[in-house]
């Protein structure tokens, strides 16, 4: 289970959702005592912390101060809004955040593929990989390979490919964008820039690899078997 601590409404809906699409059990906690309330009678795997409730503004801090007395090695990714300054960036980490993120400055799938990661290094990251004939992509440990060799995605490749692997459909660029894998300001060319890379990351495992798996066309991209 995953612990969502957001005091904004529609915020704490969408990580909610997004948590449950990607594979885990969601909970949430508008408040401190909530979530403190949450954690003593749940196991909990990870938290995604925002730094400033409406009980005021050291509520977050204080939450964080309070999990790592009581749970320790929990994951803990704080997220904050953007007037956040660096001191109290800096005092997250102080306190024991895994990792800091200012909403609205990364995709949410950086968020999702950081989660993934902290999990995993606490052993308990959700298990499965995916496979395409050949090849087979670990989104938990942002791996892909195939029988001779193996390649590690960086977190916003493994987003994409993950995207991907799940959907029915090839995704276009505005698909991605609004998938939350870019900036919602983003362009086109900006995601058509990283789908390039992408291929060009996957040719490093077997040349023309990447054009093969990873195809293109009018319709937007899409995973094929190989």
């Amino acid at each position: 289970m995953v612990l969502v601590v957001e005091d904004e409404t529609a915020m704490q809906q969408q990580l909610r959702i997004d948590l449950h699409d990607l594979g885990y059990h969601p909970l949430a906690a508008s408040s401190a005592p909530d979530a403190m309330e949450v954690l003593e009678k749940e196991r909990i795997a990870g938290v995604l912390l925002d730094l400033v409730l409406d009980e005021g503004e050291d509520s977050g801090f204080d939450l964080l101060t309070w999990i790592r007395a009581h749970h320790p090695g929990l994951p803990v990714i704080v997220l904050s809004a953007a007037q956040v300054n660096s001191a109290a960036i800096r005092r997250a980490y102080e306190l024991g955040a895994s990792s800091y993120f200012v909403k609205g400055n990364v995709p949410m799938a950086h968020i999702y593929s950081d989660l993934a990661a902290r999990l995993i290094e606490r052993g308990t990251g959700r298990p499965g990989a995916y496979r395409f004939g050949r090849i087979e992509f670990d989104p938990t440990r942002r791996l892909v390979r195939t029988t001779d060799a193996e390649i590690r995605l960086t977190p916003q490749q493994t987003a994409l490919v993950l995207y991907l692997a799940q959907g029915s459909k090839p995704a276009t660029a505005r698909d991605l964008i609004e998938a939350g894998l870019f900036r919602t300001d983003a362009a086109h060319s900006t995601v058509h820039s990283a789908m390039l890379t992408l291929r060009r990351r996957l040719d490093q495992l077997e040349p023309g690899l990447g054009t093969n798996f990873v195809q293109a066309s009018a319709r937007g991209y899409s995973l094929v078997r190989v």
